[in-house]
């Protein structure tokens, strides 16, 4: 097997696209693209209709087996061999790592495991070609020129952020990619209208209304913008299994609720509620007056859980109790509260429109995924796929002196 592959599902539009991650120039640049398609709205053809996408995509099987045309243009078995440039440099390519494969394998068990793989590849072949085709019919040929320098300030940043400027080490990465300058810039170009079909298709022209921010709001506020409670006490805990009995037959509980109602009494005449804490509490809190720290109230463990739900309709300098908890009177005063809320939406407008615009983006984005997957269902790539495995097959079978 391919330890080191995954052949799971698809996620072709996250943080990188199609295997190449766009850097911010390039994002920039596809915002430029925005504006030149505004400017030349007056020019440009229709967009293609989804029936027309879906009768342009495939054309039928080419005389050449080792080929396939999507959308007029051609995918050939090395295309699909080509690494993205998000791929390890230093490690083997996808090539290199099949080729080791089949010389370890029959044929039929190798086809089997690395179908889903190049497969894989083809799909985002057949994605890129398709959305960067529906993007070159919106814009028309007034992008070309500025696709062009796009595309050679990219390649000028691989070779000086990458490489330091050695140009021999930039082709040579290159070439461990399968790919040469002039394929690195088409492939970028088809990369950025690729992006700016997904751009276009989520932002259009319609800005982030209230109702939106409104409801984004109150759907992830328990998640990301609830400010917890705090809650500050002095407490008076009289533990019964402590209480001091003068005979043999007295009640624990009688004497403790004894000692709380003296406790609170001295309190209501106005003693000094951290001196009583002192005289009649048996938590360890007693020789600091009955103080606990700040702390948020639901993360009180039992039994003195029971004081955040006392607390709740108390104001700072309220006293509570005697409160019976599992052989515990507790008596509470509370120092400062803040009860549990939310950061106004004022506050968080910005986040809130930029979540709108990214949930806004998942949703084309997965409309698109979902458009290119009933396209693919049209037409069966299969057999080009099997052909382009039994080449690279034999190929690696017959340099290691294995024609088999």
């Amino acid at each position: 097997m391919f330890p080191s592959f995954g052949f799971g599902a698809l996620n072709l539009f996250r943080i990188s696209i199609f295997g190449f991650r766009i850097p911010s120039p390039g994002l920039v640049a596809l915002s430029v693209l925005s504006v030149l398609l505004a400017g030349c709205a007056g020019h440009k053809k229709a967009a293609l209709t989804e029936e027309e996408i879906r009768q342009r995509t495939y054309a039928p099987l080419p005389a050449k087996p080792d080929e396939i045309t999507i959308s007029g243009e051609t995918i050939a078995c090395e295309d699909i061999m080509m690494s993205p440039s998000d791929e390890d440099a230093s490690a083997d390519s996808l090539k290199q790592k099949l080729e080791t494969r089949a010389r370890e394998v029959p044929l039929d068990q190798f086809v089997e495991e690395a179908r889903p793989l190049l497969q894989q590849r083809l799909n985002r072949n057949i994605t890129r070609i398709v959305l960067s085709k529906r993007a070159r019919r919106e814009l028309g040929a007034q992008s070309d020129e500025m696709l062009d320098k796009m595309a050679e300030k990219e390649l000028r940043r691989f070779i000086i952020e990458e490489h330091g400027g050695n140009t021999a080490a930039a082709d040579a990465a290159l070439q461990q990619r399968g790919m040469n300058r002039a394929a690195f810039k088409e492939r970028r170009k088809s990369d950025m209208l690729a992006r700016y079909v997904i751009e276009s298709k989520t932002y259009s022209d319609r800005p982030v209304t209230y109702g939106e921010l409104l409801a984004r709001y109150n759907e992830v506020k328990d998640q990301e913008f609830v400010r917890e409670g705090v809650l500050q006490f002095r407490l008076i805990d009289i533990q019964v299994n402590k209480v001091r009995l003068e005979g043999p037959n007295d009640d624990p509980f009688a004497q403790a609720r004894v000692k709380a109602a003296e406790a609170r009494k001295k309190i209501d005449a106005g003693g000094d509620f951290a001196e009583l804490a002192r005289q009649y509490s048996d938590d360890r809190w007693a020789s600091e007056g009955g103080l606990w720290r700040p702390r948020n109230p639901r993360s009180l463990a039992a039994p003195y859980d029971v004081l955040d739900r006392a607390a709740q309709n108390m104001k700072p300098g309220d006293v509570a109790g005697p409160i019976e908890e599992a052989g515990h009177l507790f008596i509470m005063k509370v120092e400062q509260k803040q009860d549990r809320s939310y950061t106004p939406l004022e506050e968080v407008q910005e986040q809130l429109r930029k979540d709108v615009l990214q949930v806004r983006r998942n949703k084309a984005a997965a409309e698109l995924e979902a458009e290119i997957a009933r396209q693919a269902a049209l037409v069966d790539t299969t057999p080009f796929v099997n052909y382009c495995l039994e080449k690279l097959y034999l190929s690696a079978r017959a340099s290691s002196g294995d024609p088999r």
